[in-house]
């Protein structure tokens, strides 16, 4: 049986594990990895930020988990939904759950009365990538970056 529900205090050590996975990925040698730093992280977002907070859960385990927050532009005033986290366990990667979780997430914005929807990934994270194109999300900035003392040939492979 599949449920999407969402988070709960008995969630938050697995999906902190998930979230400095997902820092590892975003920021590479950077990331923030103490998994106690995660932990209050999402201890403190679960009071503020509870109701954009879902757990994919599927045979007796947490499959995946999306993180999506209201924010608002400081120069329009406009208000729009961040993704902030999504990811789903590997056993459970390119399933029809991915998309159930995904798509309850973008229905959860517009019953919030969201307009926009935004979502940052880095370059190289391919699969993320590619789920926001299949949900019509569209590339808006791209960030670049000179790290003085880094070796050309590591830079010619970014």
């Amino acid at each position: 049986m599949m449920a999407i529900r969402l988070i709960e205090a008995k969630d938050l050590q697995e999906i902190a594990g998930w979230e400095r996975e997902i820092a590892i990925i975003s920021f590479g040698e950077e990331a923030i990895t103490d998994i106690a730093f995660h932990l209050r992280k999402l201890e403190k977002a679960v009071q503020r930020e509870r109701s954009g907070m879902l757990v994919w859960e599927t045979d007796e385990c947490i499959a995946g988990w999306m993180w999506m927050s209201g924010r608002m532009n400081s120069v329009t005033q406009d208000v729009y939904m961040q993704f902030r986290s999504f990811y789903i366990r590997e056993a459970y990667r390119g399933t029809p759950g991915v998309d159930a979780l995904f798509g309850a997430g973008m229905q959860w914005a517009v019953n919030e009365g969201c307009q926009n929807i935004v979502g940052h990934v880095h370059v190289h994270n391919l699969p993320m990538r590619a789920l926001y194109k299949k949900y019509g999300f569209t590339p808006t900035h791209l960030t670049m970056e000179y790290r003085v003392g880094r070796k050309e040939e590591e830079a010619q492979n970014d």
